[in-house]
């Protein structure tokens, strides 16, 4: 440690000078003198001790301080005093004065007269004193009699120095920062690494043992790779680690030399930095049953509802009185569990006694103060009803606590308080499930209702914990229980579509009969016309996209895109032609005609008279051949600008990004962007602000992500993987470059591409190669690492500024339904082999999608969107089938995964199940352009009989219908009744059935055949 710079010195000299001079909270004294005692190895850490360190920076062992008013005195060994020659000399305070008084530790009497001289002349008729602390050295007696000689009063204002040094400066607060920051990675990279792998590998291992490595990392951060200089940090108190049912969360507990147990662990630890303190507090559940979850959720609600009160101004006695009435009204049989102390003020001391936050406490909160806030109840009751469905050390619990705690510092005004220790404190977080259950036990309990995302995201997580791959379907999910499970949702499915649907045909044709056309409306009159315009001439616009052909002495004008193609015939001796080609009714759709233009035709086709073809000849062959090169030339820029204008139709303006000021932005470097900017390759950096995303190029490109306008965050961690991803599906595609994307990823490559193989044999023991995958082992893990860190760091930038992704988590006692960014993990466990593009890939469903991220293009299906799912070439003989994919909007082509291995079917329809979307399977594959037509256009698709009032398939079910149909006549094609007769009868039906197919054929040639 070192002296402060002079400018803090006398900032905090005059700060308290000032408060002195008031005289109203300080018992009217008028001086206070405050004396050191000299070090030992027994001495604890005093309010003296935090007087010389807030004014001084170090504590001037055996010296003596008295702060008068206009002057500050010190009394030390010149060696002392010649070290605060320096803050004598640069700086000073108008109407302040520092003087340093020599004393030899020799000479007692010249100690006595110094102290009986200032104390006369200076200290004044009430001296204020620390009277709680016993001191021992020659200054503090000296001083007793010096004050006892001049008859002054000796005040205590032990509480009241502690009072003014609770409010904290910008040098102090920054401190407190550092010291906040090195328990949050303490706690993460040490306690909670320790505790998984001791879950991970069974290992058996004390309380005391983790709190003596917790502690040793307080000591040395370096171990959990800080870099700081040696002697700046070290642990407030020994860490507390708690298990297996003996829990206390007052600040006094201790570490036992128990066996840690797999149930409900807390830990507590503090680092002092600078002799600045912070603390928190966490509780780690294991195997958790339903009761702990709802109490730790109450916990939460119950820390935010005591955060909300500790503003400037308001009582420090206000939090308990919160928390009280919050129970008593919410919950009031958890009253009894609370403690009565609620946290208390932090500073140089650890514990500042006078602002301990209970319900007796009237002083007020201040801006700057740090406090230590600390949530919990103590010892809950865990009865044998609620522990029925627990798995592991949980079972063997009767009681157990909870306990949060967290540095605080209070803000001005109405801002709400900061949360310097940024450690997470949601129950995903907090809670491991390290004993697998059966699919029943997941089951919600009757009488209990979850949201549709509690369900699927259950669902989904136990299923990928538990399906086993090489098993078909789970014990007590049998393919009749399933069968049963989709007629239901088929029935349901109905039931919903009949009602929609009637209001959706309705809505249907409101709309179309209001939908209207725009027409091509260039010039208003003939006035407009080109001033230029020749009479007698093919003429192009280039501006107003027109083409005025001459027709009997008059100019026609003719829009570029009701031009279909314009042809320069072979010339003759005597002439040079013009062919121009229009679009007419009754034409086969071209892709070069524009939406608009096609429409346009079909409204006015059945009332209006089109020109089909025009031929010009003329004899100056150089106008009609610059004519030509005109068109062609308008042509293709009305088709690039008809592109770009189709590109960027559904583009929405971005808001602009606000970068974030007020603390350190989370950062990742030499990320891979797909889509690519430019270029074969597009490397940066990716930043989270305040409202989105910044991902700035090598090159400077710059590409903005909205939090508002993503609609789905995935992240992929690198396992059996060459990358390590997040991806985003936005709500709204923005410009990547010059093409518009709805998907964003970033990337890092764990392994090359290209790997150099030696032609030599290598053994399976060469040190080498083993090196060589154990550093790829540590690269996976670390990249993992950094991006789950970054993940949860943009989670907590997001859910800090209020901008919120689709994700919807609830509580049954909260108030409110807060939407937080979260990204989901593809489920490996439940992927399949595909091919949804060109190639086969491993496609892995989410809590809400189907995705592919690795190969591009990317593959991502939201599932509310998925109407249906059939499965096509579903036979005992293939190998393989088809996944078609069924979406909402009729109006999309079904999606396809073609060769999915058979094996994999019963594990596909048991997740399809699970996430309550219908499936039907068949032998034949479908033409669904034509099936879709034949959907669409059916207003009774959802309904048992058609228009006729014929029984017929409802729904979907006519997949499921027509496969039965045909195999039943499989079935009924025995030989029975075989005769060699039979073969010359069938063969003469068969040529008959030919010749009428063939028939048919040319009648109806144009019509696209539905394999049904």
């Amino acid at each position: 440690m070192s002296l402060l710079v002079p400018q803090t010195f006398w900032d905090r000299l005059s700060l308290l000078h000032d408060s002195l001079a008031t005289g109203e909270c300080w018992n009217d004294v008028d001086s206070i003198a405050v004396p050191i005692d000299p070090p030992s190895e027994d001495a604890a850490f005093t309010k003296s001790s935090a007087f010389f360190i807030h004014l001084f920076g170090l504590e001037l062992h055996d010296s003596l301080a008295m702060l008068c008013k206009g002057a500050l005195h010190v009394l030390a060994t010149d060696e002392k005093c010649a070290m605060l020659k320096a803050l004598q000399e640069e700086g000073q305070s108008a109407g302040l004065k520092f003087q340093l008084h020599r004393v030899c530790k020799d000479n007692h009497e010249s100690t006595h007269a110094i102290l009986a001289k200032l104390v006369k002349s200076q200290a004044g008729r009430k001296i204020g004193c620390l009277e709680k602390i016993q001191f021992q050295s020659t200054l503090a007696l000296a001083l007793n009699k010096a004050i006892q000689s001049a008859g002054a009063e000796c005040i205590d204002v032990t509480s009241v120095l502690g009072m003014a040094l609770s409010v904290k400066d910008g040098h102090a607060l920054a401190t407190f920062r550092k010291a906040a920051v090195v328990t949050h990675k303490i706690l993460k990279h040490s306690f909670v690494r320790l505790l998984e792998d001791a879950f991970d590998q069974a290992k058996s291992i004390t309380h005391e043992e983790i709190a003596t490595h917790v502690d040793e990392c307080c000591e040395h951060p370096s171990k959990v790779n800080i870099k700081s200089p040696q002697g700046h940090y070290e642990s407030c108190y020994f860490p507390i680690v708690q298990s297996g049912g003996k829990y206390d969360i007052r600040p006094s507990a201790s570490t036992n030399g128990e066996t840690l147990s797999d149930d409900v662990i807390i830990i507590s630890l503090g680092v002092r930095y600078n002799f600045h303190c912070a603390n928190m507090a966490r509780t780690f559940f294991v195997d958790p049953v339903e009761s702990v979850r709802l109490n730790y959720s109450i916990l939460l609600e119950l820390r935010r509802e005591c955060l909300a009160v500790m503003l400037a101004g308001r009582c420090v006695g206000s939090v308990a009185e919160t928390a009280n009435r919050f129970i008593r009204q919410r919950c009031p049989h958890l009253l009894k569990f609370l403690p009565k102390n609620f946290g208390f003020g932090l500073g140089l001391d650890f514990r500042e006694s006078s602002l301990i936050m209970n319900a007796k406490n009237q002083r007020k909160f201040a801006q700057n103060m740090v406090f230590n806030l600390a949530i919990g109840f103590h010892d809950l009751e865990l009865t044998d009803m609620q522990k029925a469905d627990a798995q592991g050390s949980i079972r063997k619990l009767s009681k157990y606590s909870m306990l949060i705690a967290d540095t605080v510092l209070i803000q001005s005004g109405d801002e709400p308080p900061d949360i310097v220790t940024k450690h997470s404190v949601e129950w995903k977080d907090v809670s491991y499930f390290i004993n697998e259950k059966n699919d029943k036990d997941i089951m919600p309990p009757q009488g209990k209702h979850y949201t549709p995302e509690q369900v699927e995201s259950q669902s989904a997580i136990m299923s990928s914990r538990l399906r086993e791959r090489s098993k078909a379907c789970a014990p007590d999910r049998s393919s009749l229980a399933r069968n049963e499970k989709q007629a239901e949702l088929m029935q349901q499915k109905l039931s919903v579509k009949r009602s929609e649907k009637s209001s959706a045909w309705s809505q249907q044709g409101q709309l179309s009969s209001r939908a209207d056309i725009l027409e091509v409306d260039v010039y208003q009159s003939a006035g407009e016309y080109p001033r230029d315009l020749p009479s007698s001439e093919v003429y192009v616009d280039m501006q107003g996209q027109v083409l005025f052909a001459p027709i009997n002495g008059s100019q026609v004008p003719f829009h570029i895109s009701m031009i279909k193609n314009a042809v320069q015939p072979d010339p003759d001796r005597t002439a040079t032609y013009l062919r121009l080609n229009f679009f007419t009714p009754g034409q086969t759709a071209s892709k070069d005609i524009a939406p608009a233009t096609s429409k346009l035709i079909e409204q006015h086709g059945h009332n209006s008279m089109f020109i089909k073809e025009m031929l010009y000849r003329s004899r100056e062959s150089q106008r009609l051949t610059a004519a030509h090169r005109m068109i062609q030339e308008l042509r293709k820029r009305f088709r690039q600008h008809a592109a770009k204008a189709a590109e960027e139709a559904d583009l929405i303006p971005q808001e602009k990004l606000v970068k974030m000021r007020d603390q350190r932005i989370p950062r990742m470097a030499d990320l891979t962007m797909r889509p690519f900017i430019s270029g074969k390759k597009t490397t940066g950096t990716l930043e989270a602000h305040t409202n989105g995303l910044r991902f700035t190029s090598k090159k400077h490109e710059i590409v903005d992500i909205m939090y508002g306008n993503i609609k789905h965050s995935l992240f992929q961690p690198c396992e059996n993987e060459v990358m390590v991803l997040i991806h985003f599906y936005l709500k709204n595609p923005v410009l990547v470059g010059r093409k518009k994307s709805q998907n964003v990823q970033f990337l890092t490559e764990v392994v090359d591409a290209s790997v150099a193989l030696d032609s030599a044999r290598r053994s399976m023991y060469d040190p080498d190669e083993l090196d060589e995958e154990q550093r790829e082992r540590q690269l996976r893990k670390k990249l993992n690492e950094m991006f789950k860190e970054f993940c949860k760091k943009m989670e907590r930038v997001a859910k800090h500024h209020r901008f919120h992704l689709e994700y919807h988590e609830s509580t049954k006692i909260s108030s409110q339904n807060i939407s937080q960014i979260r990204f989901d993990i593809p489920y490996r466990d439940l992927g399949f082999h595909g091919v949804p593009n060109r190639e086969m890939v491993l496609i892995q469903p989410t809590v809400r999608c189907l995705v592919n991220l690795t190969e591009t293009p990317f593959f991502l299906v939201e599932l509310d969107r998925v109407e249906h799912i059939h499965f096509e070439r579903c036979t005992f003989r293939s190998k393989n089938f088809d996944m078609i994919i069924i979406l909402q909007n009729f109006d999309v082509l079904p999606l396809s995964i073609n060769a999915v291995p058979m094996n994999e079917l019963d594990a596909i329809q048991e997740w399809l199940t699970d996430c309550s979307i219908t499936y039907t399977a068949g032998q034949a594959s479908m033409s669904w352009k034509s099936v879709m037509n034949l959907v669409k256009g059916d207003p009774r698709f959802y309904e048992e009989t058609d228009e006729h009032g014929e029984s017929k398939p409802a729904g979907w079910q006519f997949l499921q219908a027509d496969d039965n149909h045909d195999g039943n006549e499989e079935e009924d094609d025995g030989d029975e009744d075989y005769s060699a007769g039979d073969d010359d009868d069938e063969d003469e039906d068969e040529e008959d059935e030919d010749e009428e197919e063939d028939d048919e054929e040319d009648v109806n040639g144009d019509d696209d055949e539905v394999g049904v």
